[in-house]
């Protein structure tokens, strides 16, 4: 029986990017970049938040080598970009969407966080490609092996990178990002109203808080109406105003987990 300490304050636990390969699986890992890279035809690297690579690069490019070494050129697209800077626009934001650049030869790449427990541990890096509709796509190509991909397949792509971002993004503190499940706003909501509520309390829209617990947004409206016609309140705002300080840190009501 597990219960939340009163008064308590919990960091979320720190761990590097080298032992979170190992928690998850190098083997695991590197078998999704080759499989990602195999059917989108597009690079893909695992990088941790200072730029150092955790896997074996699926594919390679030439194109950035060959126009650095040929010529004075600084970069426009995502390695432009300092990696600290990308880890803490990601860390900052906590959200999955893709840094998506454009460098000035038409390459574009992108950059993808990977969470666990609210921290940010490493990114997904492509380091390029060509949108079908580019100047010089099929030049490119046929010069520097460059692959070529449609607008809707990088959507497909990023997708699917997401799905596995959201399914590494485990919590394993229960006081750090999943508060929610163990603080209770109202004994006459279900554990699951009470979830919901607690997250309105703490700010999240209906978007938001279904994203945080994989629901679709319709679910979490239908659960938003009952909370609000059990509880007396006519909104979301006055959820907030009559009962989010009864969940101050320091005299939190508990549930038995």
């Amino acid at each position: 029986m597990l219960r939340s300490v009163g008064g308590g304050s919990h960091q979320p636990k720190e761990i590097s990017a080298d032992r979170w390969v190992s928690m998850v699986g190098k083997g695991a890992l590197q078998d999704f970049q080759d499989c990602f890279v195999r059917d989108y035809r597009v690079p893909l690297l695992l990088i941790d938040t200072q730029g150092k690579p955790l896997l074996v690069p699926s594919l390679k490019l030439g194109f950035c080598n060959f126009v650095q070494s040929g010529m004075a050129h600084d970069c426009s697209g995502i390695a432009a970009h300092d990696v600290a800077a990308v880890a803490s626009y990601f860390q900052s934001r906590r959200v999955f969407d893709p840094l998506v650049r454009t460098c000035n030869f038409g390459i574009t790449s992108f950059a993808m966080p990977v969470f666990f427990n609210t921290r940010l541990v490493a990114l997904w890096r492509c380091d390029g490609f060509v949108f079908d509709d580019a100047p010089h796509a099929e030049q490119l190509q046929a010069k520097f092996d460059l692959p070529v991909i449609t607008h809707e397949e990088l959507s497909e792509a990023t997708s699917w990178l997401e799905c596995t971002c959201r399914l590494l993004d485990v919590h394993l503190d229960p006081s750090a990002d999943s508060r929610g499940a163990t603080r209770i706003l109202s004994p006459v909501l279900t554990p699951r109203e009470n979830e919901i509520a607690v997250l309105v309390c703490d700010g999240l829209s209906n978007s938001q808080i279904a994203d945080r617990l994989f629901l679709s947004e319709k679910t979490v409206k239908t659960h938003m109406s009952s909370i609000l016609a059990k509880l007396g309140v006519k909104n979301r705002v006055q959820l907030i105003c009559e009962y989010a300080d009864t969940l101050d840190e320091d005299n939190r009501q508990t549930m038995v987990v």
